[in-house]
């Protein structure tokens, strides 16, 4: 599939829509061009495109590893320049994901051989924007609790932050937040 055939099938619909079944379909297809759906997550002239590229490297890196494994290393490098919250979500899901401590063997040797710092480093920015939305701001408080383990400064740091979004934040900040911080209360261990 040529990258023009990929950029249709993202954008022609019924009812100016795309199909959640008609995504996943293309998701099942072997022929998308990994690294063109990559480089569409960064469309900042068609944000609905970009949002639903974003949307289908998930659902790939998901339901097909082996084939997400082959732009995991353009999507650690060029995270830090996803200023796109539609498509931050998307990629906070597939942190979450990539960080768990039950991820699949090839996502944690990536993992292993990313820029973990600048990671880190760009999750944390996206966490304490107060323009980042409230479902982004809940992935980051995952991602960063799992990568706590290699990087301890997290733990004070992303518990500090949390205490502030608790002041005045939203049910759903409220709810992930406890769950954080009643984790982050534990002592250190693998697996967690």
């Amino acid at each position: 599939m040529d990258v023009q055939t990929l950029k249709n099938r993202l954008t022609v619909s019924n009812a100016n829509q795309v199909r959640v079944p008609d995504l996943k379909a293309l998701g099942n297809d072997s022929g998308v061009p990994m690294g063109e759906l990559h480089d569409l997550c960064y469309d900042d002239e068609r944000p609905t495109l970009a949002f639903r590229a974003a949307w289908l490297l998930e659902y790939i890196a998901v339901h097909h590893p082996d084939r997400f494994m082959r732009v995991a290393h353009m999507f650690f490098t060029r995270l830090p320049h996803q200023e796109n919250p539609s498509c931050q979500r998307h990629f906070t899901n597939i942190l979450r994901m990539l960080t768990h401590h039950k991820a699949p063997k090839s996502y944690q040797d990536i993992l292993r051989s990313a820029d973990r710092e600048q990671l880190v480093e760009t999750v944390f920015n996206w966490f304490i924007d107060t323009q980042t939305p409230v479902a982004i701001q809940a992935n980051c408080m995952d991602v960063l609790f799992q990568l706590s383990h290699e990087f301890t400064w997290i733990r004070e740091e992303l518990t500090l932050q949390i205490e502030f979004l608790l002041r005045d934040g939203s049910a759903a900040i409220q709810s992930r937040g406890k769950k954080v911080l009643e984790k982050l209360k534990k002592p250190l261990r693998t697996g967690d």
